[in-house]
């Protein structure tokens, strides 16, 4: 990547309503201004001169004269490094570094001096050597390849499919509000995106996308997030072991259990973990078939089923025989409340029945119209939620 620091050489002779000539100055009739508002403001080119000067702003009127298109900020700059740069409190290789500006990362220019730029990226805000910086015209003509694009989910559940089409394959399914990366072009209304080491499209009625740019980052922000990245570490190690081995579960909670299931607290906590685990399993299941119709006394998920024929079809995926009515689910596994309701729970009104998400929502064939959806939990009277997991 070529970086250029263009010097300025030219001043502008006219001002507007005015002519500067050397020891004169002769008035002239001023422009008729126009609505729109310029972008350097009505106190003209040579305050925003002498304001560049009086900062020791060298070689910086094109940074003026180039805003991003969205008007981020006016001193538009890209780190140029390999990995990071330092970002130190003073201008100075011995002094102290108070953050870290990252490769592909954006910045503020605040301030030039010899050798090193004064910049502001994100919250971190110091000194970073002038040839790590991609600035003035050059970052106008890079600003396109920096940029991140995403999109936000906008839909309850939205299925990620191996192409672009509803008949091809569902690979997976994100939530509301969550953010995923565009990995490309969008093309016919999909978008293709990146969920974890999945890579598939997303149907983009139901997306939001925005564009942003990454940034660096403080030293406290840097040692918050190696907390937490090592945290979740841990925890993930210590889950996979009690998974393989249960008996372990005492060390990880750190209460009295055993293998046969004796014990008290940590017992308790492995049990509700894995009746978790496993009922998001089938829900994760159920929500593939979203969209697809509902028929009475059908039990087909992909070609229509009713409300207890999907959910007696969902469960026997994981090999759990349940009844073919409502009348008779009632009565399977056993009663908990409503307050205590876990993802894969059975919540059953009068003569209807759907499988509890979380956050008071069901999926359940509904009607003809809708057929299977998501809707509130709490539509109508609840009779009764079991569990059978």
């Amino acid at each position: 990547m070529v970086k250029t620091h263009i010097r300025q050489k030219l001043i502008y002779s006219a001002i507007a309503g005015m002519i500067i000539i050397p020891g004169s100055a002769s008035e002239v009739s001023a422009a008729v201004p126009s609505e729109e508002q310029p972008f350097i403001q009505a106190a003209g080119i040579e305050s925003v001169l002498e304001k560049c000067y009086e900062t020791e702003v060298k070689e910086n009127i094109n940074l003026y004269l180039v805003p991003t298109e969205e008007g981020e900020y006016l001193n538009m700059a890209f780190s140029d490094t390999e990995d990071f740069t330092y970002i130190r409190s003073a201008p100075d290789e011995n002094s102290d570094w108070v953050g870290k500006l990252y490769q592909e990362s954006a910045a503020q220019v605040l301030e030039y001096l010899d050798g090193w730029t004064k910049i502001r990226s994100g919250s971190a805000e110091g000194y970073v050597p002038a040839d790590a910086l991609i600035t003035g015209s050059e970052a106008e003509k890079y600003a396109e390849e920096y940029e991140n694009h995403t999109v936000t989910v906008t839909a309850d559940v939205l299925n990620v499919r191996q192409g672009q089409g509803t008949e091809r394959e569902i690979l997976t399914q994100v939530r509301l509000n969550e953010q995923y990366e565009v990995t490309g072009e969008p093309s016919q209304g999909w978008y293709p995106v990146k969920v974890g080491e999945t890579d598939g499209w997303v149907w983009g009625e139901y997306v939001e996308e925005q564009t942003s740019y990454s940034y660096g980052e403080t030293k406290e922000e840097e040692e918050a997030r190696i907390a937490e990245e090592s945290a979740a570490q841990e925890t993930a190690a210590a889950e996979t072991s009690v998974t393989a081995d249960p008996s372990r579960a005492s060390a990880v909670s750190g209460a009295d259990y055993s293998a046969d299931g004796s014990g008290s607290t940590g017992a308790a906590e492995y049990a509700f973990g894995t009746a978790v685990s496993a009922g998001q399993a089938v829900i994760d299941y159920a929500c593939q078939f979203i969209g697809n119709p509902y028929v009475w006394g059908g039990t087909s998920l992909t070609d229509g089923a009713d409300c207890s024929g999907f959910v007696q079809s969902v469960y026997a995926h994981f090999g759990i025989s349940l009844p073919r009515t409502t009348y008779d689910m009632v009565n399977s596994g056993y009663a908990v409340s409503y307050e205590d309701a876990l993802p894969g729970d059975l919540i059953l009104y009068d003569g209807h029945v759907g499988l509890y998400m979380g956050d008071g929502t069901i999926v359940n064939a509904m009607n003809e119209a809708d057929g299977i959806g998501i809707c509130s939990a709490t539509y109508t009277d609840i009779i009764a939620v079991r569990r059978v997991i």
